[in-house]
């Protein structure tokens, strides 16, 4: 009878559990601070589980609850961090304040980025 319980519990508990959806947007990121930048936006979106960023291939996977958050408000908060969201441009002035190594896409220049840039990438706070 107690397996029973605990089997009819877990089922109740992942029935509870918010549904996870994951998505793949394409970005403009070339450096570990655009990468730092553009995770945090998104984890600091309510709905949010998870943001990883692969500055390879430059798309950030995304697990979220989609009864919180959909997808255009995710592309919206990349593009507010100041980078491409898939067809969404970067907006101008959070463009504007990155730095200058991740404003030009210079893979090469950007590899040392966070150590040479006078200012840190991403929005003024």
């Amino acid at each position: 009878m107690r397996i029973f319980l605990a089997i009819a519990a877990l089922f109740t508990f992942v029935a509870m559990a918010p549904p996870v959806k994951k998505v793949t947007i394409q970005t403009n990121a070339v450096c570990e601070m655009c990468e730092r930048n553009i995770e945090s936006a998104l984890r600091a979106v309510e709905g949010v589980k998870d943001a990883d960023l692969d500055l390879v291939t430059k798309k950030v996977k995304i697990k979220y609850d989609e009864d919180v958050v959909d997808l255009a408000t995710l592309r919206q908060a990349i593009s507010a961090a100041g980078y491409e969201a898939d067809e969404v441009p970067a907006r101008p002035k959070a463009r504007e304040n990155l730095a200058d190594c991740c404003k030009r896409g210079d893979e090469a220049k950007a590899k040392s980025c966070s150590k040479t840039c006078e200012k840190p990438c991403g929005p003024k706070s």
